[in-house]
């Protein structure tokens, strides 16, 4: 019976979520994204950095059929995650002329292609740190403190998505070629420096929602 009853529970659940994103709604107030090129929908446009995708082929099979920053042809993983909860259009990037006014009001983008968990990662290709990219985020909550004021804002970050994506190009664009980085560290050595440094990506991110 108690089964049923949590089964029941749950299904009223999803329907009333469903339900939700059929009449508009966003199940969450906003989006907010942290990471590297596996997320990153332009921040490097304007970077001075080897490591964009603004060009074709790039964008061929996105919504406009350009370029956008995204490294893909059509949509990352995290504009089909916006579409399933209920969003009708994707966070910004953060450095893009797009990250304005009611626009950051639903999230906004920080990643970075080439970033990792580890900055000296990012600082390589002249990327955005892990660190900036909290910087950003500080930055980012005192605009919506001016649009919608200390609750509104607590509200809206305090109800959004935090996502993280980094740590491949830490090995793939860092370690593995890196001889500098891998004749000082053993795999596992500098595994505990990404988890570390992944430890305090968590407690800041966490102490800044925390004072906000």
């Amino acid at each position: 019976m108690r089964a049923s009853s949590e089964f029941l529970a749950t299904l009223v659940l999803v329907l009333v979520s469903v339900s939700s994103v059929a009449h508009g709604d966003p199940l969450v107030p906003a989006l907010i994204i942290f990471g590297d090129s596996v997320v990153d929908v332009g921040n490097n446009n304007n970077l001075n950095t080897l490591i964009k995708s603004n060009f074709p082929p790039y964008g061929r099979d996105f919504v406009n059929h350009r370029p956008t920053g995204r490294f893909c042809n059509g949509k990352l993983a995290t504009d089909f995650t916006a579409e399933y909860l209920g969003f009708t259009s994707y966070p910004p990037a953060y450095l893009s002329r797009d990250a304005i006014g009611n626009a950051l009001l639903t999230g906004a983008n920080f990643a970075s292609a080439a970033s990792g968990l580890y900055d000296s990662t990012a600082n390589l290709y002249r990327a955005i740190t892990l660190t900036q990219q909290l910087n950003y985020y500080r930055e980012y909550q005192t605009k919506l403190v001016n649009m919608a004021g200390n609750s509104g804002a607590n509200n809206i970050i305090s109800g959004a998505i935090h996502l993280l994506s980094a740590g491949s190009s830490d090995y793939i664009q860092n370690y593995y070629i890196n001889p500098l980085v891998s004749r000082i560290y053993t795999p596992d050595q500098f595994s505990d420096i990404l988890i570390r440094s992944y430890t305090t990506f968590i407690q800041v991110s966490f102490s800044i929602c925390i004072y906000l």
